[in-house]
């Protein structure tokens, strides 16, 4: 990869930095009930995961969020920084908490439920941003996710388009993701999984009728963006210019899925902004999402380039294969 001629010499990912508090259980979970396990403290959030996995990864990354005057705040910040993320557009709001996350997995390592505080990114406004965005170089590739408010994303795009600069999304989760409904005719790159594109696309994201390849391919339609669909352990779908392909995620023993998907956004935004097609991309996608598997968390996944491409050809079993 590093010998391709880079169109991008960075990324600024605009979205929502939380505390993470993983529970996870020792046994199958009794529902009801208390069950003995493990809590820990993570930084996270879909912003911030996207932008630690590619500053980790060794892309120069710049992270514009909102945090609150607390701990929690300064350990976010602290994170980034240890990460190797440029914090310098990360806002401090006085006599606002820092968003929150509390996710709760079985002893497989699956999410039972996720609860999400995240009130302070609607104080990341288009006016709030403004000074982010004049920062940026030419050279530049966009990340937006749905936890900041739509006029928000609407702006971010909007600006994207008249600097000609390219912008990928992320839909956070089925309630967030509406907010970008408006603006599927203008990303260039849209991340979900198969609830959410299913809420994109109008119909019940507990239905299980649709697959991903279907998804994906009805929400790219006749649009230039280009659609990536998860659907956990099943072919993930990839959709644009009239071509839809699926890929198999890579085999990879699971202690841990939360940021899986964050993780799979970063590793293909690598590719992209290193030169390669979407579909060429989507490999170290799927790479970066068995490394945060194998490990259980993006802060203890070792992300490296070199990490990435040994994933990929390590073989019949470690191989991006195309599913259909």
């Amino acid at each position: 990869m590093n010998q391709r001629v880079r169109p991008y010499d960075s990324v600024t990912v605009f979205g929502g930095a939380t505390l993470d508090r993983v529970a996870r259980s020792d046994a199958p979970p009794v529902m009801g009930a208390s069950n003995p396990g493990t809590v820990r403290h993570l930084a996270g959030g879909v912003g911030l995961n996207v932008a630690t996995v590619l500053a980790r990864l060794s892309f120069p990354t710049r992270m514009v969020t909102a945090v609150g005057d607390d701990a929690a705040g300064e350990a976010i910040v602290a994170a980034a920084k240890g990460a190797g993320v440029d914090a310098s557009a990360m806002s401090t709001m006085k006599g606002k908490a820092t968003a929150g996350y509390h996710a709760t997995l079985d002893d497989r390592g699956n999410l039972i439920v996720g609860i999400a505080d995240m009130k302070i990114c609607e104080a990341i406004t288009p006016a709030a941003i403004a000074a982010a965005i004049t920062a940026t170089g030419e050279r530049d590739f966009w990340v937006v996710d749905a936890n900041l408010p739509e006029a928000t994303l609407a702006f971010l795009v909007a600006e994207a388009i008249a600097a000609r600069r390219p912008v990928a999304a992320l839909s956070v989760s089925p309630a967030k993701a509406v907010r970008l409904t408006p603006l599927l005719d203008d990303l260039s790159f849209l991340f979900a999984n198969r609830k959410e594109a299913a809420t994109l696309a109008g119909h019940d994201p507990d239905g299980t009728s649709l697959t991903a390849a279907a998804l994906a391919g009805e929400l790219a339609g006749h649009r230039s963006t280009r659609v990536v669909v998860t659907n956990g352990t099943e072919p993930l779908a990839v959709a644009g210019g009239g071509e839809a392909r699926s890929f198999m995620p890579l085999r990879t023993e699971v202690k841990g899925v939360n940021g899986a998907g964050d993780s799979l956004a970063a590793g293909t935004i690598l590719g992209l902004v290193e030169g390669l097609s979407l579909h060429e991309a989507i490999r170290f996608g799927l790479a970066a999402a068995a490394l945060m598997l194998e490990a259980g968390s993006i802060t203890a996944a070792h992300f490296s380039q070199d990490a990435l491409a040994e994933r990929i050809g390590t073989g019949p079993n470690g191989r991006a294969r195309i599913a259909s």
